[in-house]
């Protein structure tokens, strides 16, 4: 028994340190592995009890301010610790991977906007500021660099004009992006963390597969009661009418795009294509395609026809 609890004891430290490095890595070159940060609490959180999972994550978050800052621990914890948390008490919980989901989404998005209007308020840092400022910045050189080209004044001023519209957009659908990345990063820590414990020999049945990603069958209806509620707020002059709307046919697009990938990944699964290939796929349809696009009209029409047969008889 000794040796057992001195060996917990050596595993806690050690995984906490790597992690603590991984961090300071993803802070000063890999931006994106800041976002897995939650995944080796998790587990310990699952093997050794929720306390360890918090305690280890609190002093990690402070040595990386103490190496940092004070400012970029707190907003770590902060952002990171009550998704943590949540996917530790579903996965301990044995919840459908759909609930973990919902869960562990709606808590990041809470985290996530409590740390920008923290950074607003106390730091006086504006997400909004700082993209409006990069987009300026952008739009500036994008403006200089067609004046080389030739173009007419009128020319130039319907380009410009266009590249304004973009901006003002971007900035509009704020909300519904977070959202969306709050739902990536939710997926992305608990398939880890799943499978890391699978690995250890933790007997984890619901494991979120995304081949089997589907929408609801009155997911049109609902779709169709938001539209109409945005259509509203025009008629009647309401504020932020266009900002509601844009925002919704963010999240709609974005829903159908995943239901059309996940579509494409299960039919590389039936062709018995391995892990990396069904990734680079992804990838590739990801980056190359708008959310506007083919796969889009894929996820569509998947509600209709059920290509890959997943609904239940009535």
């Amino acid at each position: 028994m000794e040796d057992n609890k001195k060996k917990k004891i050596i595993e806690i430290i050690l995984i906490t340190t790597i992690s603590t490095f991984i961090m300071l890595l993803g802070i000063y070159y890999l931006p994106l592995m800041i976002f897995l940060f939650p995944v080796p609490f998790i587990v310990l959180g699952v093997k050794y009890g929720m306390g360890v999972n918090i305690v280890c994550m609190i002093i990690s978050t402070i040595a990386i301010g103490l190496l940092t800052d004070n400012v970029s621990g707190i907003f770590m914890l902060l952002s990171f610790l009550p998704a943590s948390i949540a996917l530790n008490y579903t996965i301990k919980g044995r919840k459908t991977s759909l609930e973990t989901m919902v869960i562990s989404t709606l808590v990041l998005i809470v985290s996530f906007f409590i740390v920008l209007s923290i950074m607003r308020d106390i730091a006086g840092v504006s997400i909004v500021a700082q993209l409006e400022e990069f987009y300026t910045e952008f739009l500036n050189a994008q403006i200089e660099l067609l004046k080389e080209t030739g173009l007419s004044n009128y020319e130039l001023l319907k380009v410009t004009d266009f590249l304004e519209s973009k901006l003002g957009e971007t900035l509009l659908i704020i909300p519904s992006i977070i959202m969306i990345f709050s739902l990536i990063t939710a997926y992305l820590n608990y398939l880890l963390s799943v499978l890391i414990l699978r690995k250890l020999g933790y007997g984890i049945v619901c494991i979120p597969k995304f081949s089997r990603f589907s929408l609801p069958n009155n997911i049109l209806l609902g779709i169709g009661i938001m539209f109409l509620g945005a259509f509203l707020l025009k008629v009647f002059k309401l504020s932020y009418y266009k900002t509601i709307f844009l925002n919704i046919t963010t999240i709609v697009s974005f829903v159908f795009f995943l239901q059309g990938l996940a579509i494409i990944d299960y039919r590389l699964i039936k062709k018995n294509r391995n892990w990396f290939l069904r990734v680079l796929a992804i990838l590739f349809f990801t980056m190359i395609l708008p959310l506007g696009g083919f796969i889009t009209i894929l996820g569509v029409l998947d509600v209709f026809f059920d290509f890959r047969k997943l609904r239940r008889p009535i």
